[in-house]
């Protein structure tokens, strides 16, 4: 059967609209549907990650995010008080090895509205106010079965693969019959957005409130905004908890009623559970389709993120170059267990803070909760997949992702250059790299860059000048993971060679 295109994805908010411009930018023929006219029209997702940037920078909307976003200043658990437990971690700032600050705070729906602007102007498919309706997963091609919603009229559309980004009521996943685990962290809270009114006198760190009588976040949005998340007791009426009045209330500590305007207030049920599978057949789930945690690491759509970047770069090397599914299948082997890191540990903050909430002491507060706590600052490296040997290996980097190019002035970085490391695979060095004539074939066909970094880069890239100090040649992916290094113990021809292995067809 002829296929209409060769991706379709179900669902265009953050994640999928990013899995479309990343997939339309490889050069693929891509369908993408949503049920809505038009975006969200109130902020959800606030923030966004030096990786998160990053990535926005493949598809050309890191402009976006930085015209309609913050720096956030630090985060922190403090007390009934507000003051800090343990000290405040301070990101005012910080460039990281990704080349942006560690975090920025957006106001969702203009990102939202930018974002689906540019969608429209690429050659992408896309049909609002659709639905997928059934799916056929066969041997050649999945079939979409999608009914417009305006007028019920249905229509078959097929593809090579098939990506739900369909929120955590994904249909495509309960259409699939993939089941979810349920890491077992289920309280309800309610959220409250408000917009300021006059000057902004509030903190710019988030602050996880270890209160005993209710614990609670707060969380500096771009400005005008701020956001407040407080814990609903056991006992209490979460229907009162969405009452002005008892907003007011809340939030009065900080602010008078006649601050702030609230522009949003909900009850969430915060949960922490994860699909069974991230893939079946030719089929896939990403962001909150395949997982969903606590908003208190601020990783959720930043998980959706990382998933994009991993299998949509997958995808279009498969179909280029004609390539079994092996290096697809990777996808589920690489990201779960790292999504499942991030529910775990953002759950863990929550039960950090109702730890801290309980006690006067906070040294009394295990060990092992705090370790968990305070572990989700920091994200774990990949573990098994498309890396030498199959695993990443510390001694030689593979798993983390490579530093990103940039260039300083006066202190400041005024240049960011991950186009130098291309948007295929590289090999990196500080020397000029030769290959022979078989390997040199095999990394043109993957569209392999060969890029020797200047003394004056490296000198000017802490991040790179240390991570260059343990190989000679780097094998770098797309989506910027270190698949492994040349060394003393490892050959560059050895290290092409599995890499080969891994991908092509046996």
């Amino acid at each position: 059967m002829k296929q209409d295109f060769d991706v379709i994805i179900v669902g265009l908010g953050p994640v999928g609209s990013l899995a479309t411009l990343l997939l339309e930018g490889y050069g693929l023929k891509v369908l993408a549907i949503d049920r809505d006219k038009d975006i969200y029209s109130l902020p959800r997702a606030v923030t966004i990650s030096d990786q998160g940037v990053r990535i926005a920078q493949e598809a050309n909307i890191d402009d976006i995010y930085l015209q309609n976003s913050t720096e956030l200043g630090g985060a922190g658990f403090v007390n009934k008080d507000l003051e800090f437990i343990g000290g405040v971690l301070s990101l005012k700032g910080v460039i990281t090895s990704n080349g942006w600050t560690p975090s920025r705070m957006f106001h969702q729906p203009f990102t939202d509205q930018a974002i689906r602007d540019k969608l429209q102007e690429t050659k992408a498919t896309i049909l609002l106010e659709h639905e997928l309706i059934e799916v056929k997963d066969k041997a050649t091609h999945v079939s979409a079965f999608i009914q417009n919603l305006k007028d019920d009229k249905k229509v078959e559309f097929s593809s090579k693969y098939l990506i739900g980004s369909d929120g955590g009521s994904s249909s495509v996943r309960k259409l699939l019959q993939i089941g979810q685990e349920d890491l077992e962290y289920n309280r309800d809270w309610v959220v409250v957005d408000v917009k300021l009114n006059g000057e902004n006198r509030l903190d710019d760190k988030a602050l996880q409130v270890c209160d005993p009588k209710r614990i609670c976040t707060y969380i500096p949005s771009h400005l005008p905004f701020r956001r407040w998340e407080f814990i609903i007791n056991e006992g209490e009426d979460k229907n009162e908890f969405l009452d002005i009045k008892k907003i007011q209330d809340l939030i009065s500590r900080w602010l008078e009623p006649s601050e702030y305007e609230i522009i949003r207030k909900a009850v969430y049920q915060f949960h922490s559970v994860i699909a069974n599978n991230f893939c079946q057949g030719s089929c896939f789930l990403i962001g909150d389709a395949a997982h969903q945690n606590p908003p208190f690491m601020g990783e959720g759509m930043m998980s959706g993120y990382r998933d994009a970047m991993n299998l949509c770069w997958k995808i279009a090397l498969t179909l280029k170059h004609n390539l079994n599914d092996k290096l697809i299948e990777t996808y589920q082997e690489e990201r779960k267990p790292h999504a499942q890191f991030v529910v775990e540990n953002s759950a863990g903050i929550g039960e950090l803070m109702e730890a801290y909430a309980k006690t006067e002491d906070p040294s009394q507060v295990p060990k092992e909760l705090v370790a968990k706590g305070y572990g989700s600052f920091v994200l774990p490296n990949l573990d098994e997949g498309l890396f030498y040997g199959g695993k990443a290996d510390d001694s030689m980097n593979a798993g983390q992702l490579f530093p990103q190019p940039v260039i300083y002035k006066d202190n400041e970085v005024v240049e960011r250059n991950d186009e130098i490391l291309g948007k295929g695979f590289a090999l990196i060095s500080k020397n000029k790299i030769e290959v022979n004539n078989q390997d040199n074939e095999f990394l043109k066909k993957i569209g392999c860059s060969f890029v020797t970094l200047k003394a004056h880069v490296i000198n000017q890239n802490y991040w790179i000048e240390k991570i260059m100090e343990l190989g000679e040649v780097f094998i770098v992916r797309p989506d910027k993971y270190i698949f492994g290094c040349s060394s003393n113990k490892v050959s560059l021809e050895k290290l092409i060679d599995d890499l080969r292995k891994r991908i092509e067809n046996n």
